[in-house]
């Protein structure tokens, strides 16, 4: 079992994290951090999201993919830095509620949508792993959760509490927030990339919202959804699951080991001339 980031060949988390589908993660898991009502309240009152909103996602991506397999002097520096961005975050929501980004509990919560979009692509193109190598992925996993601020301790203990954790905070914890829905009505109409392009962009993050949120979630957003869109979901993972057959692993992870190599976080989809847009 690794005692310490970063992960290498031959951990589960490596195997999981190097597959190109998990990429149909991004927009369930974005969805289900900022439908918490105070995850929600951070991102709006502290990042540029109206005018750039992808940024945030792409920062947020570059610095758990270096966490996770930089070089070690790279993966400190990036929990570091996820610390200092952490601790101006603060302020009171729209409701009133006093909120620190720094909270255990809003920690814990952004990194269990991470952990849950990972392991429900993978498991959804390739299978359920075996109970070993979900449990090993899940100890794994929490190296990540501490390395992010998460305390020891505050994790729930195993994949099965993790589960009852998880399905606690869907009918107890998360709403339709106004950031929520800014997310949906924004991933729709990308910025600056070519029309057709963008429609099919938003096509697939639209069906795999529509495929891994609640269904009271995913109906309060507007988000479609019917037997077809299912299909068409199902058919983009057996994309993933039949690239695996003919592509070798190494290869296939080239994307994951080229967004860690780089210096500066991907930018795509950056606002359009002009400033922010209307949600």
């Amino acid at each position: 079992m690794r005692e310490a980031l970063p992960f290498r060949p031959g951990d589960v988390s490596w195997t999981v994290g190097h597959e190109p589908v998990l990429a149909l993660a991004a927009a369930p898991t974005l969805l289900l951090q900022v439908c918490h009502p105070l995850v929600a309240a951070g991102v709006s009152q502290y990042s540029d999201f109206a005018s750039d909103p992808f940024a945030r996602l792409w920062r947020t991506l570059d610095i758990q993919l270096k966490l996770s397999y930089g070089r070690p002097e790279v993966s400190a520096r990036q929990s570091e830095l996820l610390r200092r961005i952490h601790r101006r975050v603060q302020g009171v929501s729209a409701d009133g509620v006093p909120y620190r980004a720094l909270d255990p509990e809003l920690l814990l919560w952004v990194w269990a949508t991470l952990v849950h979009g990972q392991l429900t692509v993978y498991e959804l193109t390739f299978g359920n792993l075996s109970a070993r190598d979900r449990e090993t992925f899940y100890r794994e996993q929490k190296l990540v959760a501490h390395a992010c601020g998460v305390p020891e301790g505050a994790c729930p203990e195993d994949h099965a509490a993790f589960r009852r954790y998880f399905a606690r905070m869907l009918d107890e914890e998360l709403e339709v927030t106004e950031t929520a829905r800014r997310v949906v009505a924004l991933g729709s109409d990308p910025p600056r990339i070519p029309r057709a392009l963008g429609a099919a962009y938003s096509r697939v993050n639209l069906l795999a919202a529509g495929a891994m949120l609640p269904r009271r979630l995913r109906e309060g957003l507007g988000i479609p959804w019917s037997p077809r869109r299912d299909r068409l979901f199902r058919a983009a993972l057996a994309a993933g699951r039949a690239t695996a057959l003919v592509v070798p692993g190494g290869l296939r992870g080239r994307p994951v080991d080229t967004l860690v190599n780089r210096e500066r976080p991907l930018r795509l989809f950056a606002a359009r001339h002009g400033g922010a847009r209307a949600a």
